[in-house]
């Protein structure tokens, strides 16, 4: 196996794994939120940990699977410019991937920027539990880099590098299928 083609099975492999993450996250957040409406509202006691935690909870739950997301082409796309003139199809395509991973990659620097200022400094949550900063925004980081790693795989048209999902394996990039 040759190592761009290693690296992309790995980064397959860790954005599965940021998919199982997601799906934990979801279904804790559920757990969470039923707990708390039982021991609110039939018990009459509130908890002091339950909102920081859902909150915590749904950022690593969205940016752990933006990178599969973006895999499967399920990201936003406005398609009615290449509904009208289907013959710019291609070319919107590769204008759409690169603008992806270039806004893609720069929201992820920013990010990282922002992760390091926040362990240099010691930022912590404002909240009942106050816990380090970077533990949540770290996971932001993590979504941006997937996903800009998946607009530049979608911009070179090589079977041997196209996203594969183990996880997920009937999810069809829906950008190739159309």
């Amino acid at each position: 196996m040759r190592p761009v083609t290693a690296l992309c099975r790995i980064h397959d492999c860790v954005s599965d794994a940021g998919y199982i993450v997601s799906m934990l996250g979801l279904g804790s957040m559920t757990a969470i939120y039923c707990y708390e409406v039982l021991t609110r509202y039939f018990l009459g006691v509130a908890t002091d940990w339950a909102n920081d935690t859902f909150s915590n909870l749904l950022c690593v739950t969205i940016f752990s699977m933006l990178p599969h997301v973006t895999r499967i082409g399920q990201h936003v796309s406005i398609t009615i410019v290449t509904e009208i003139a289907p013959s710019l199809r291609p070319p919107l395509h590769v204008f759409s991937y690169f603008l992806g991973f270039v806004m893609c990659l720069f929201a992820a620097w920013m990010s990282y920027e922002e992760n390091v200022r926040q362990i240099v400094q010691q930022v912590v949550m404002e909240q009942n539990h106050p816990i380090p900063k970077w533990w949540m925004s770290v996971w932001i980081t993590f979504g941006f880099v997937g996903a800009a790693l998946y607009f530049l795989r979608g911009l070179v048209a090589r079977d041997s590098l196209k996203p594969v999902s183990w996880i997920t394996p009937w999810a069809k990039n829906t950008d190739e299928a159309a």
